[in-house]
């Protein structure tokens, strides 16, 4: 196992700093990350309030330098949160802890500017609260007894507003080689988003569109090894698997991770393994296969048979350290502007006993003098975790949290929306602070958008007498409130193809139940036969320019109601003219009337919905056989929106029949109430129109007068369409569904089958 940790450690590693004095080669390594404490395991985007882990580590690999120090000051847009200055093992233990006073300690604020002096090793011109220290590689806290691993910490909570870029990079580290001149390493800026932590797509997401790396998949193949990919910057090594490779900063892409001499297709070996050679990459790594369409999404798929089966898919593994380096980063473009993406990855840590604790013992050292290792915590022995963080157009926007060691693959990512352009370079860097560990595997990796959920009503047929209005509509909920634009489109064969149906707007959503909810209705019209299996579905994007575009706009693909138009009972008469015009002493409805070969009676029928009406004034018929025969009637309470009006006639004989609707439009929007769902099972969807935004109660009773529902809500001026779910559990039978905003009310009587 020593022998392992001195290969893993000290194999080739670019870029390290080498120092040449007193006759002797020396190099260190130095790194700089952070972790967001308050987001945990979990991971997610930087928030206000969220306290991070400032974490610079120095590595002494060869040697002995003198004069170590770290500087910094606390970031922008950050406040210090005292008794957090510290020196962390790589596994983040607490090596050191520091008071915040100056001149007590090695470690301490002054201001905004933070300082620890470094080396602790007390028989060795150790570090004091006035000087800088010495750290030679045998040094503690140790890996693998041949490197000192130091990891300087404070940890901050933001105080920046969402929307903010806080730099959490720079600072200095110091240190001096033989009688060489003081030296100094300046940390990069690191750029972190203060961001609204959506998580992934709650809802459904499109298509991957990362466009690269045969979508993020790899790609499949029968040879153990791919070649390398154009996507893993030149900062990671390409290297085939084998008992000592990939080592650190280093990288494969296989579908099977065994080593090359003593391949296997099981994970069931010994940990380590010690065959002669080891079937397990320095005898502990996993043995597995890739991620991309496994029966399990968490086990993956095993570790590919490339000997008597011609293919299996690929994943990336990398060994990352100390540097905070991009290990997959790729130009996107063609992305919709002003839209959420999910950008997410499948991860798995895919080394159960990889850790080294401050003492140098390997998690698998079985040696009790001194102590065998003691691991972070009870059962843990897989030591750095990978932490992965995304970066989009050169700013951090979400980490991973830990991936602790499970032997299963995790899903990780978050919600981003573009700008006014459709292109953003995405890096995945590693953020962990070293080694022993810290080896994972990487797989599927999606930029995908995320799509609302629209609502067509009625699903899935919408029912109708010829000559009679249509009347139908959708609901939009999104988690985002940028789905605004709509257009209705139609298809009239079967699907095959969808035309814009020329009805289109902008909707307004409203927080409703963590969702925004908008309503949309189609513009009602006169069906006839010939509208019968025609489809009318919804399309919503976030710009006007993305409604047009097919790849940036959104529409179901099953959630649309096709209209059923029925032949309904012949008229005993023929319907010469029938029509309806505003009067001043309100509607004024005229019909003539030929072949009137017997005594009808005539009722003139009106309702707000086109589905529900009441007697507006009766007419006796005239009986005039061989004549054309004009009625009139004048409805006074005329409605303030639209009314629909039709004939019921009725024979001596009892026979009813109807005649078609006409329409009588006023004024934009009045007090409605529809339901389609009549009978219901489990729920019921009703389109509520508000004259104006207002607080409505919606009740449902049962023929005793009992409440069984109730529900109080706000709804927008206009068409809202509302869903009532879970009425399964009510008994068979007759209710009453009831609607009251104010002085209005409707009543509906449903049946429950």
């Amino acid at each position: 196992m020593k022998r392992y940790l001195l290969k893993k450690f000290l194999y080739f590693i670019i870029p390290l700093i080498a120092v040449h004095g007193n006759g002797y080669s020396q190099s260190v390594d130095f790194g700089k990350s952070y972790a967001n404490i308050t987001k945990g395991l979990n991971g997610g985007t930087i928030e206000p309030g969220d306290t991070l882990e400032i974490r610079a580590t120095f590595v002494v690999r060869v040697g002995v330098f003198d004069s170590c120090a770290y500087y910094d000051v606390i970031p922008s847009g950050t406040t210090f949160l005292p008794g957090t200055i510290r020196v962390l093992t790589n596994e983040g233990k607490i090596y050191k802890q520091f008071t915040d006073a100056i001149n007590d300690d090695e470690g301490w604020i002054s201001g905004t500017s933070i300082r620890i002096n470094l080396g602790y090793n007390q028989t060795e011109s150790p570090a004091t609260r006035s000087r800088r220290g010495r750290i030679r590689n045998t040094h503690k806290p140790s890996f693998g007894g041949n490197s000192c691993i130091m990891v300087a910490s404070f940890r901050v909570r933001v105080n920046a507003p969402l929307g903010s870029i806080i730099n959490i990079g720079g600072g200095q580290m110091t240190y001096k080689a033989g009688t060489t001149s003081l030296q100094t390493h300046t940390f990069p800026a690191n750029s972190l988003a203060v961001y609204t932590n959506i998580g992934m797509c709650p809802n459904l997401v499109g298509a991957n569109t990362l466009g690269t790396e045969f979508n993020g998949t790899f790609g499949t193949g029968k040879p153990r090894n791919r070649i390398a990919s154009s996507n893993v910057p030149p900062n990671y090594t390409y290297t085939v698997f084998n008992t000592a490779t990939p080592n650190d900063y280093m990288y494969g892409i296989a579908n099977n991770t065994s080593t090359r001499v003593n391949y296997s297709t099981s994970n069931g070996w010994a940990k380590p393994d010690n065959s002669s050679p080891s079937h397990r990459v320095f005898s502990l790594w996993d043995i597995i296969g890739d991620h991309t369409g496994a029966a399990n999404p968490l086990l993956g798929n095993p570790a590919a048979d490339t000997v008597n089966n011609n293919n299996g898919g690929y994943m990336l593994v990398v060994n990352a350290a100390y540097r905070i380096d991009s290990a997959f980063q790729h130009s996107i473009s063609g992305l919709c502007p002003n839209t959420y993406y999910e950008i997410s990855c499948w991860i798995r840590n895919i080394c159960s006993k990889c850790g080294c604790d401050s003492n140098g013992k390997s998690a698998t050292n079985t040696s009790t003098i001194p102590a065998r290792y003691i691991p972070t915590k009870a059962g843990d022995s897989s030591g750095v975790k990978p932490n992965i963080t995304f970066e989009v157009n050169g700013v951090d926007y979400y980490t991973t949290g830990n991936i602790e060691y499970t032997g299963q693959w995790v899903k990780k990512g978050f919600t981003f929306r573009t700008g006014p352009t459709g292109t953003i370079d995405l890096k995945l860097i590693n953020n962990a602070p070293g080694g022993g560990g810290n080896d994972w595997a990487l797989d599927d990796i999606s930029v995908a958008t995320c799509l609302p959920n629209l609502v067509v009503n009625p699903l899935p047929m919408y029912t109708t007498c010829a000559d009679n209005v249509a009347n139908f509509g959708a609901t939009v909920q999104s988690y985002f409130n940028n789905y605004t634009f709509y257009k209705w489109q139609r298809s009239t064969n079967a699907g095959a193809t969808w035309v814009d149906a020329g009805v289109s707007g902008t909707g307004t959503p409203t927080l409703t139940g963590g969702q925004y909810v908008y309503s949309v209705n189609y513009p009602p019209f006169i069906a006839t036969s010939a509208d019968s299996g025609h489809r009318y579905r919804l399309v919503v994007a976030t710009t006007s320019g993305n409604l047009s575009s097919a790849s940036c706009s959104s529409a179901s693909g099953s959630d649309y109601t096709t209209l059923n138009i029925i032949k309904c009972s012949v008229l005993p008469v023929d319907l010469v003219a029938w029509n309806v015009s505003r009067g001043d002493d309100g509607a004024r409805l005229k019909w003539i009337t030929d072949k009137e070969n017997e005594f009808i009676s005539y009722t003139v029928e009106k309702s707000s919905d086109g589905v529900h009406f009441a007697a507006a004034g009766t007419s006796e018929g005239k009986y005039q056989e061989g004549s054309r025969n004009t009625y009139d009637l004048t409805d006074p309470q005329i409605s303030t929106g639209i009314t629909y009006y039709r004939l019921r006639l009725l024979t001596t004989g009892g026979k009813v029949t109807y005649s078609k609707l006409i329409v009588l439009n006023v004024v934009e929007s009045t007090f409605a109430v529809q339901t389609n769902d009549n009978p219901f099972t489990n729920s019921i969807r009703a389109e509520i129109i508000m004259p104006e935004k207002a607080e409505v109660m919606i009740t449902i009773t049962n023929t005793l007068g009992n409440k069984v529902y109730g529900r109080k809500l706000i709804l927008e001026k206009g068409s809202n369409l509302q869903r009532l779910d879970n009425l399964g559990n009510l008994a068979r039978g007759i209710y009453f569904f009831k609607v009251e905003s104010g002085t209005n009310q409707k009543i509906i009587k449903l049946i429950k089958h």
